[in-house]
């Protein structure tokens, strides 16, 4: 139309030369025109293009330590942004894992009305993980589909989530092996460490600890989950046992696979961790003293007495047995 009115005017142009320079400016004109109306539509449509994404996430485990471990409960919270400036409308939100390893409360499905233009919108999903799963990292996919004046679209987002093996022993039959514990006799303590958790346990170290008890340890070494290590310490004792409470324990310590360091210890003796400790008996030894000490009594005196008159008579009854076997000799 533009154009159509331009070529009217440069009719009306008389003089050649100013006609040549019309003309030309219309030919540019209609250039620009054409590539406006080609870009405009392909920009407009992209830039009316929504784009609803995962913006930010949070996970909010059960236990204390903050550690997601198989069987447990978790929860999710995650917004949702609509990255365009345009609103979408019906959003179906979809949280699932690939191969099921983790179980949403209810299906795990959610339905939003709409996304203001740049706006957006906070979820929350809580799930438990299955039993069996290994220490590593797992997939949790959020599906969005949604729609607006102009079509449907729909996007993923992952989610990972890290799955830790439970990290538990048990310290078992612990004992002293002497029953009589005299003051500076050396003490055998012996124990049993079960790994009742599901992931290996590394560098175990076991000692002794206590006001009746020398410092004593033993290296058990690296132990693999569901089996069980002997503990075999040999201390001394080094206090006699005045008071009702002296503290004597079995201190185990061992890593994770990550390096973290755990520690359990357990008592000896009785519940309050007293033993026993006497005194050193040296009656046995006083009493051969004093026997060796002690002097002949009437009756060792008669004894030896008895025996001397004994020899001398059988030396006399031998000798004069030969004087008379040498006589008889004489006269025959």
């Amino acid at each position: 139309m533009i154009g159509d009115l331009i070529m009217s005017r440069l009719w009306e142009i008389k003089n050649k030369k100013e006609r040549s320079v019309c003309r030309f400016f219309v030919s540019v004109i209609t250039c620009i025109i054409m590539v406006i109306g080609i870009l405009l539509p392909s920009t407009r449509s992209e830039a009316l293009t929504p784009r609803v994404m995962l913006s930010e996430y949070e996970i909010t485990a059960s236990d204390s330590s903050g550690n997601i471990y198989p069987g447990d409960s978790f929860g999710i919270t995650f917004k949702l942004k609509n990255t365009s400036k345009n609103k979408v409308m019906n959003l179906l939100c979809t949280v699932s894992s690939d191969a099921g390893e983790f179980i949403p409360d209810g299906t795990g499905t959610f339905y939003i009305n709409e996304i203001a233009g740049e706006g957006e919108t906070e979820l929350t999903v809580n799930l438990s993980s299955i039993s069996k799963l290994s220490d590593k990292t797992y997939k949790l996919s959020i599906k969005t589909e949604y729609e607006d004046w102009n079509g449907k679209y729909e996007a993923k987002d992952i989610i990972y989530i890290p799955i830790k093996l439970k990290t538990e022993v048990v310290v078992s039959d612990t004992y002293i092996a002497d029953e009589d514990v005299r003051l500076g006799d050396n003490l055998e303590v012996i124990s049993c460490l079960n790994n009742v958790g599901g992931a290996d346990i590394y560098k175990v170290m076991a000692s002794t600890a206590g006001d009746n008890l020398a410092d004593a340890n033993c290296f058990v070494g690296n132990v693999a989950a569901g089996k069980k290590a002997n503990i075999d310490i040999i201390t001394k004792a080094t206090n006699v046992s005045t008071a009702s409470t002296y503290n004597n324990r079995v201190i185990i310590t061992y890593e994770d696979a990550e390096g973290n360091q755990y520690k359990e210890e357990v008592m000896l003796g009785d519940a309050t961790g007293h033993i026993n400790i006497i005194e050193k008996d040296y009656s046995d030894i006083i009493q051969i003293k004093e026997d060796t000490s002690k002097p002949m009594t009437e009756s060792v005196k008669l004894l030896i007495v008895l025996g001397v008159v004994f020899a001398v008579i059988i030396v006399f009854v031998i000798r004069r047995a030969v004087k008379r076997r040498r006589l008889e000799r004489e006269f025959e």
